[in-house]
């Protein structure tokens, strides 16, 4: 074979190995990026949530409070209706997972059982309008507690909206709360990874930071706002960041790096025959070369 031929060959060779290891490579990239992007949006999703559940509970704070204090105001109490028996059943759930609890939430329902007294008695002595007076007065009763629910709501909202933002984030976040927000919600999104925390007040201060707090990947921290609603000027933000993030990343593509390796070490050994049939060519040539000469000295 002539040495034009195995040059041909040994090139078309190589640039084809070369080009499937350039193509592996560009392809390993490419879902590192992938996997990148598909972890950012998990994290943002999940402190979406993380942000609603602390509004939330916002909310349900104050709703609690005014109620309270507008008993108060009115010096009265809730009683039980005397016709009825009401029995308040307390529970509490929570997830968990490896003897660490991620969710915990308390859940109390009223069972109301019947009362033995008839509801109603009607005798001759009643008119025939008894009966509709009382479903009128009735229907009174709930249109003006319809009124009083929604003028609370109203004074509620009207409270948070000139008050919340002005008040201290460390009053308006149980941070205890927010890690269990946090570790739950991640694990919905499918994010099993050790994570840290810092929560910045609108001055931009550092107010709280998780226990096991480290540097380690937080030029990468995700930033939310705890409560999206209040004005730029004034908002909180939680900075959440994942030491192990770049091992997690490369560990999902994992699988990738075999065939690399075997499609170099399949370039390193063609390199290496190409090497060897040139090596033999010439030491081919170089005994043809001697058994001519020896074949001219003996004639001549």
């Amino acid at each position: 074979m002539r040495k034009s031929t195995i040059w041909i060959l040994g090139v078309v060779m190589g640039i084809s190995f070369l080009s499937l290891l350039y193509l592996q490579v560009k392809y390993i990239e490419e879902m590192v990026k992938m996997r990148n992007e598909q972890f950012d949006v998990s994290v943002k999703r999940s402190l979406y949530q993380v942000s609603k559940n602390v509004e939330y509970d916002e909310t349900q704070r104050w709703l609690i409070n005014d109620v309270i204090e507008d008993e108060k105001r009115k010096g009265q109490t809730p009683n039980l209706p005397t016709d009825q028996t009401k029995e308040i059943v307390q529970q509490q759930f929570m997830s968990h997972s490896d003897d660490e609890s991620y969710s915990s939430f308390e859940l109390k329902t009223i069972q109301t059982r019947p009362s033995d007294l008839p509801k109603a008695i009607i005798t001759k002595r009643h008119s025939t309008k008894t009966i509709p007076q009382t479903s009128k007065s009735l229907s009174d009763a709930v249109k003006n507690r319809y009124m009083y629910q929604r003028f609370l709501l109203d004074e509620v909202v009207w409270q948070m909206i000139h008050q919340t933002s002005d008040q201290d984030i460390g009053k308006r976040v149980n941070f205890r709360n927010l890690d269990q927000y946090l570790k739950s919600e991640l694990l919905n999104n499918g994010i099993d990874l050790v994570y840290h925390f810092t929560v910045i007040d609108r001055y931009g201060k550092e107010v709280f930071r998780c226990s096991d707090f480290e540097k380690k990947g937080s030029e990468a921290a995700y930033t939310q706002p705890l409560f999206p609603n209040d004005p730029p000027a004034k908002m909180s933000f939680v900075k959440v960041h994942f030491p192990a993030k770049r091992d997690y990343i490369y560990k999902s593509i994992s699988f990738m790096i075999p065939s690399t390796i075997f499609t170099l070490v399949l370039l390193l050994t063609f390199i290496f025959t190409i090497y060897v049939v040139f090596r033999q060519k010439k030491l081919t040539e170089m005994k043809n070369d001697f058994v001519n000469n020896m074949t001219h000295e003996f004639k001549t």
